[in-house]
């Protein structure tokens, strides 16, 4: 059984009141009035002294100092003297309502329970004990108890609306449409007859299906509430899911001739012409609402989102598509949702990268914070090969989005391969010292990999490495850095089995890649291994690309074959 708190979360703060009702002035007054106690000042750390001579004056003795010490915090002490009273006196109800209070919820609650219930069994009428009983009930789903607790509290106190509240969440429910209904006017007899109220019965008068009483307090809504549009529509729309479209139109009508641009009212006219079958009025006033500055940027995508998706299904000319849009931007825009979705439309359906461009552009015109939007601009000049166009692109986000180190090995790439290799090595040692490791694994992998090839390249050898190690420290697997820190370690004279072992990663993971092939063969023959040489830079000349720069290679095999006194393979000796 679902459990009726997953039901009714409502529940939950309406009982907070009736658990903190404890009551001690309550009890007490009512054992000084039964002749049971005299009036003594408890104080919560000193135990109190009584007159002990009869029965009721030992149990008020010890019943005090209970109180005094449960006030001060001593549960455990608190428990032994009620134990006590209990003992004089066996049938004394607020024994066992205080012994509740000294046990935990989290630990001993069966007992806290069971005191609680024993309370209220020793004494039925007392509210306070049915307080502390009600959320006992509802977390053993017991709903119908809980509910007749609940009726007796407000019996005893009509004005507890708490309760009434309480009353309304249960027989909501148990889908108790009468009581429910009931009970709202018993609210409305202390609170007043109020929208929220109205709007409940509203609710349950069409669940029940009760047409005659919806009607009722749709109209006494738009009668009482004559400025609230909003009323009106709710009545055109409750008109049309029963089929009453001449009833339906004349509220949206009216609404909008009051306001011509209520966006509420143009969707539900727009869903009515599109029942209809008059596709023609629903699109225009789809339009309407697109164009309109008073419609919300909610609506306007979700309009969008649902048009689109239509006229995917509809095989619709993208160019009607691309029409509605460039009419919607014609319009002042909030932000950049619109224009993101244009983009998304136009990536789907594979448009001309220019036009993408323009979209993108103006987007970052809009937010130059827009991460997706420079990103996608850096790439595209990088396709290019417009390293200025990428620096340009890049620079700026380092201020608009300073935490977003991606940027940073955007820039540095565009200054890498523009030759600007100091420009490069600032912006990566910034941003090796600040990427989270953790939390950005892959770019600072990237990060390091570059700064180590940049390192290289102006003459720092030593830095190069370091900065090569902590790349393979984060991800052992990276070829790229495998590969060229093999090969400068190689030709910088340095450790070549170590060379030798990190190239052979490579070319395992990647057995046809023409530049690993050449690096291993070129560390062979540094190693003086000509004839394993021989192998691999065949292998590697094999797998040349005839679009890209092969010089090194064919030099490589050249020395190679020099080595071993062999022509190069298709040559005869003595000639090229």
């Amino acid at each position: 059984m679902t459990h009726f708190f997953e039901q009714n979360m409502t529940l939950r703060p309406l009982l907070a009141a009736a658990r903190k009702a404890v009551a001690v002035c309550v009890v007490a007054i009512a054992m000084v009035a039964a002749g049971l106690l005299t009036a003594v000042p408890a104080h919560a750390d000193d135990t109190l002294t009584v007159d002990t001579t009869t029965v009721a004056a030992r149990y008020q003795y010890h019943f005090l100092n209970a109180v005094a010490q449960l006030a001060a915090g001593r549960r455990d002490t608190a428990r032994v003297m009620l134990a006590r009273c209990r003992d004089i006196m066996p049938d004394a109800a607020e024994t066992y309502f205080y012994l509740a209070k000294c046990y935990s919820p989290e630990s001993d609650d069966s007992m806290r329970v069971a005191m609680i219930e024993k309370a209220a069994a020793l004494q039925p009428d007392n509210v306070t004990y049915k307080e502390a009983l009600l959320p006992i009930r509802l977390d053993n789903n017991d709903v119908a108890a809980a509910a007749s607790l609940a009726e007796d509290i407000v019996r005893a106190s009509p004005d507890r609306t708490d309760m009434l509240q309480l009353l309304l969440s249960i027989y909501q429910y148990q889908k108790d449409n009468e009581r429910s209904l009931q009970t709202l006017d018993r609210i409305a007899v202390q609170e007043g007859d109020n929208e929220r109220i109205t709007m409940t019965k509203l609710q349950i008068y069409n669940a029940m299906g009760d047409e005659r009483r919806a009607r009722k307090a749709l109209d006494a809504l738009v009668a009482n509430h004559p400025l609230d549009l909003d009323y009106r529509i709710m009545r055109g729309n409750w008109y049309l899911g029963l089929g009453k479209k001449r009833e339906a139109l004349a509220d949206y009508r009216a609404v909008l001739k009051e306001e011509p641009e209520n966006e509420n009212a143009m969707l539900s006219i727009m869903d009515y012409y599109r029942a209809e079958g008059l596709d023609s009025l629903a699109d225009n006033e789809r339009e309407r609402l697109l164009i309109s500055p008073k419609t919300s940027q909610e609506t306007k995508i979700f309009l969008l989102k649902t048009y689109i998706r239509a006229s995917e299904q509809a095989t619709t000319d993208s160019t009607q598509v691309l029409q509605l849009f460039r009419r919607i931007l014609q319009q002042p825009q909030p932000d950049t949702s619109i224009k993101e979705i244009l983009l998304a439309y136009m990536q789907q359906k594979n448009m001309p990268r220019d036009t993408m461009k323009t979209v993108l552009v103006s987007i970052l015109d809009d937010s130059p914070e827009n991460v997706q939007a420079r990103t996608t601009l850096i790439l595209m000049a990088n396709e290019n090969k417009d390293y200025a166009e990428m620096i340009r692109l890049a620079k700026p986000a380092l201020q608009y989005n300073p935490d977003e180190w991606a940027f940073s090995y955007l820039l540095a790439t565009a200054y890498y391969m523009d030759g600007q290799e100091k420009e490069c090595i600032n912006v990566l040692e910034k941003a090796a010292d600040n990427v989270d490791e953790d939390k950005d694994k892959q770019l600072a992998v990237q990060i390091y990999g570059l700064l180590g090839d940049a390192l290289h390249t102006v003459g720092r050898n030593a830095d190069s490495y370091k900065a090569y190690d902590n790349c393979l420290r984060i991800d052992g697997t990276q070829n790229p850095v495998l590969n060229n820190y093999a090969y400068y370690l190689s030709e910088d004279g340095g450790d070549l089995d170590r060379a030798a072992s990190m190239s052979l990663k490579t070319i395992k993971a990647e057995p046809n890649n023409s530049t690993y092939l050449d690096t291993y063969a070129w560390i062979l023959y540094l190693q003086g291994r000509y004839e394993e040489a021989r192998i691999y830079i065949d292998m590697a000349v094999k797998n040349l690309n005839p679009d890209e720069d092969n010089t090194t290679i064919t030099d490589h095999q050249k020395s190679i074959y020099l080595k071993l006194g062999e022509p190069l393979p298709g040559k005869t000796e003595g000639k090229e």
